[in-house]
């Protein structure tokens, strides 16, 4: 992306999760750190899994997920912000009328060889 400015809903209408699934689409890598946006579509979640090397910030911008931290689950509503360690179990495991995020990782993540070990 070439441009200093992402609009979540932009990325989101010309990358749309496909049906009951979830779709993140990286908008800006650094050398310290990578954004992108999630939309969950309705019904659509990740399984629970950790980062080992990769802490993770996530923002909720529109509706609501059901989101594990931890042993925790908890609904993540708009303006919610999640801030979850390396190493510490945590999914947004479902959404059931679709859910708009920002997550940002640090340090730099690379999505051909991403930092994921989904667990039970």
């Amino acid at each position: 992306m070439s441009d200093p400015v992402a609009h979540a809903q932009q990325v989101r209408r010309e990358h749309p999760a496909p049906d009951g699934g979830l779709l993140l689409t990286w908008i800006r890598h650094t050398e310290r750190s990578s954004t992108g946006v999630v939309d969950i579509a309705p019904g659509g979640g990740l399984k629970p899994h950790i980062h080992e090397t990769h802490d993770e910030i996530v923002t909720v911008l529109e509706g609501s997920v059901d989101f594990r931290v931890g042993d925790t689950v908890f609904e993540a509503t708009a303006g919610d912000v999640i801030p979850v360690a390396a190493g510490t179990v945590h999914a947004p495991i479902h959404s059931s009328g679709g859910c708009l995020m920002i997550s940002v990782f640090t340090p730099w993540f690379d999505p051909d060889a991403p930092d994921r070990v989904f667990v039970d």
